[in-house]
């Protein structure tokens, strides 16, 4: 069953975008990951144009973070202080990603841009994680000399969740922003290690602090894509909010009960294959064409996001947010119907064996 995209001017199937939504969002909720690593190359293979790629993987994800924004607020896992910095660096740095994507794209390179960004990096990372795996890490002088380095740095503050330096979250904050603006991926994998890192925050606060600060950038990303790129198409972004929603419930049951080794094997191995799978359609398929503008379709979705791209942007935003929490509170309900399911069989099981 094939469906139209109004702003990327295409058919896809929908069941197939529905499975990727699904297959996101299920490692996602396995592993801790932003799906954008996987999302967004597959998009790209399947012909949809990269610069709406990017916009629309950033306005998804505006949805797919409220309830875990919701559940951390509840279990005081937000710092606002620290929270603050890390959204206002975070528009600096997603800012300046916006812009450079338009540049890219108008000069015909932001295919090649972004894949070479997920082949290079995902390469990377992966070979990281797998030393790791297969390699004791030795504790001593570097570690040392690296804690040194961070508990000097000047312009300490106290927040709510401990004192270091400001430029800590100044950085982290840049970084993810420009990442989420140019490979449209959530900032988590930089910022909850980088908080656990450098500013010594427990995982759980780590985690709270990236969706308290995605929520704002991915909607700051969202608009700033709509009206600079029209690179968001509505369309899209909500058929692969509703997948990765629902995707992540399971996935999230499966992660509870896989050793971590085991777990951090299946995040190596996956973010080796995408990068493998980049590399390919980098250096052995046809590159986008040069071109001087950016293709307008004809209709009324694509016309209003054209001529009005600030409401056009606005509403995208209010719909995600409003999609996003009605969905979460769907999953809610099949996971705890779910939940419910497995322990009357486990029950039952028992009761036989006894």
């Amino acid at each position: 069953m094939e469906i139209y995209l109004p702003v990327a001017n295409m058919y896809v199937d929908l069941f197939t975008i529905i499975a990727l939504g699904l297959v996101v969002g299920f490692f996602s909720g396995m592993l801790g990951i932003g799906g954008g690593i996987i999302l967004n190359p597959t998009l790209i293979k399947l012909g949809v144009p990269p610069i709406i790629t990017v916009g629309t993987s950033v306005a998804q994800m505006v949805g797919a973070t409220v309830s875990g924004f919701i559940a951390h607020w509840k279990l005081k896992n937000i710092d606002i202080k620290l929270g603050t910095v890390l959204i206002l660096s975070g528009f600096v740095g997603g800012g300046i990603g916006v812009i450079l994507t338009k540049i890219l794209e108008e000069a015909g390179y932001f295919r090649t841009f972004v894949l070479s960004f997920y082949a290079f990096y995902l390469a990377f990372t992966g070979i990281t994680m797998f030393i790791d795996i297969f390699k004791k890490k030795k504790e001593g002088g570097k570690k040392g000399a690296f804690k040194r380095f961070v508990d000097s740095l000047p312009f300490k503050y106290r927040f709510e969740f401990g004192e270091f330096s400001i430029l800590i979250p100044i950085f982290i904050g840049f970084v993810s922003g420009f990442l989420a603006a140019v490979m449209g991926v959530g900032g988590g994998f930089v910022v909850i290690p980088a908080l656990m890192y450098l500013a010594g925050l427990p995982i759980h606060r780590a985690v709270g602090m990236s969706l308290f600060q995605m929520i704002f950038i991915t909607s700051f990303l969202t608009f700033f894509h709509g009206t600079v790129n029209h690179g968001v198409d509505v369309v899209l972004a909500l058929i692969l909010m509703t997948g990765s929603s629902f995707g992540a419930v399971f996935g999230s049951a499966v992660g509870q009960k896989i050793n971590k080794n085991i777990t951090k094997f299946i995040m190596a191995v996956l973010v080796s294959t995408v990068s493998i799978l980049s590399f390919y359609q980098l250096f052995f398929e046809e590159p986008q064409q040069k071109t001087k503008h950016i293709p307008q379709a004809h209709n009324p979705i694509s016309d209003f996001a054209y001529n009005h791209p600030e409401l056009y942007s606005l509403g995208v935003i209010i719909i995600s947010l409003v999609a996003g929490t009605i969905i979460s509170m769907l999953t809610h309900r099949l996971k705890l119907m779910i939940e419910i399911f497995l322990e009357r069989r486990k029950r039952a099981v028992e009761n036989r064996v006894d």
